[in-house]
């Protein structure tokens, strides 16, 4: 019933079973399909989940390393200078409160206020 393996063969095995031909073959696995996350166009690789609840104009949390007299280094964080203002929009024709840095509300000066600030945003910025 059994054989032996030949020369060439690995050493784990010591007889090899002669297949019989009355068992039936296995069913073949079909392979996993991986569920593919539907990722939210605002919300992709933001590194500061408060941003989006507000214009912050690319700002965010920033770490490094408090040192003291002594020299001991503790780790810190700064968070962004955030306002809570009222703005004007033309649009709506009416006060929006909405939380801003001073960088964003510069550069919406420079613009000519929310409503072309927001339109001459990129759409992956919004």
């Amino acid at each position: 019933q059994h054989v032996k393996r030949g020369l060439l063969a690995s050493g784990r095995l010591k007889y090899l079973y002669p297949k019989s031909d009355h068992l039936p073959d296995p069913p073949l696995k079909q392979p996993k399909v991986k569920k593919v996350k539907k990722e939210k166009p605002w919300m992709v690789q933001q590194t500061y989940k408060q941003a989006l609840t507000g214009l912050y104009a690319g700002k965010h949390v920033q770490h490094g390393n408090q040192i003291s007299e002594f020299g001991n280094k503790s780790r810190r964080t700064w968070k962004p200078n955030v306002q809570k203002v009222k703005l004007y929009s033309e649009t709506l024709n009416e006060r929006i409160p909405i939380k801003i840095t001073p960088l964003a509300l510069k550069m919406m000066d420079r613009k000519g206020g929310l409503d072309k600030y927001l339109l001459s945003m990129r759409d992956k910025d919004l």
